[in-house]
């Protein structure tokens, strides 16, 4: 019986912690890279600016969020945010010098994902490879392609 309710608590306990709110955040940022790059910067207000870079072309420009379409974008990104990690010279370099594992379907030329997440003593950022394992990871990187084209920025399909 003890050990039943220690089990129950336990799991009570990370269930919890799952659910904690989520620290303000000031500024997200996204980059998707592939042949072309897109860069997009978002503050707490809605406001963000984006730049397309498309070899040998650079488009660049500003948009606006209402307040629940910013809320509706922090709600994508969640998931996302709560597997993030801090942002330190380890992190930064182990995203640079990261390599799909072997056996591990993969391809070089699919491009990747990146956010970050910054706030009062908050930064935090999160990598996805879309050509590592990308069977398995379609979901999450159609996912995380659909998250940049709900913004309104002049993206090529």
């Amino acid at each position: 019986m003890r050990l039943q309710f220690v089990s129950l608590l336990c799991l009570l306990t990370l269930s919890c912690k799952a659910t904690e709110p989520l620290p303000k955040v000031d500024r997200i940022e996204l980059r998707e890279s592939g042949w072309s790059a897109v860069e997009v910067a978002i503050d707490d207000r809605g406001v963000g600016r984006y730049e397309l870079s498309d070899f040998p072309e650079k488009r660049a420009g500003s948009f606006t969020l209402t307040a629940q379409q910013h809320a509706a974008l922090l709600k994508r990104l969640e998931r996302f945010q709560r597997q993030a990690e801090p942002i330190t010279d380890g992190s930064i370099k182990r995203v640079l010098e990261a390599r799909c594992p072997r056996g591990m379907p993969s391809v070089t030329d699919a491009g990747g994902f990146w956010i970050r997440w910054t706030g009062a003593a908050y930064d935090r950022h999160y990598t996805a490879d879309f050509g590592c394992d990308y069977v398995r990871n379609r979901a999450r990187n159609d996912e995380l392609k659909s998250i940049l084209r709900s913004l309104p920025i002049p993206l090529q399909i």
